[in-house]
């Protein structure tokens, strides 16, 4: 792992998700009510032509504005995507930081409505945006609600 090109202050994000542990560790560093996720981009997550893979990109975004959500209300618990739109920009090179921030355009008390920006190397390589369902605090096992309320720190 290139735990080198993590950021100073970025701590690994903990995910029950195991496809998402296939890729990561994703990172996290919470900046009020902003929340910055990353991945140093390794070898293993390329494409032929020494790229980061496009899905990758995309599995990236998906988290930065599930989690960005969770930050947002207070719930650290999964939000399920509803609806992901991505738009590729340019590739992201191996061996670079790629990190997102969720900007929440809107939130409802079900759904919060999302938009992140992709950069690598100081380039936007990726846009996206998304709806992500609310959980419902009630059907959160009630071991686990008092370890996921409130924002990351």
């Amino acid at each position: 792992m290139t735990v080198s090109l993590v950021p100073e202050g970025f701590r690994k994000l903990k995910v029950g998700d195991d496809f998402v542990g296939l890729l990561g560790p994703l990172w996290f560093k919470p900046e009020g009510d902003k929340l910055r996720v990353g991945l140093p981009l390794e070898p293993r997550h390329g494409n032929p032509m020494g790229w980061a893979h496009g899905g990758l990109l995309v599995t990236v975004a998906d988290m930065v504005m599930g989690a960005g959500s969770g930050h947002a209300t207070g719930i650290r618990w999964p939000h399920p995507t509803v609806s992901l739109s991505t738009e590729f920009v340019r590739g992201a090179r191996l061996g670079q930081w790629l990190e997102g921030t969720a900007r929440i355009a809107r939130r409802t008390v079900n759904f919060c409505f999302c938009s992140c920006d992709l950069v690598c190397g100081g380039e936007i390589v990726l846009v996206a945006t998304g709806v992500f369902k609310i959980p419902d605090i009630e059907k959160i096992p009630e071991a686990q609600r008092a370890k996921v309320l409130g924002k990351w720190e």
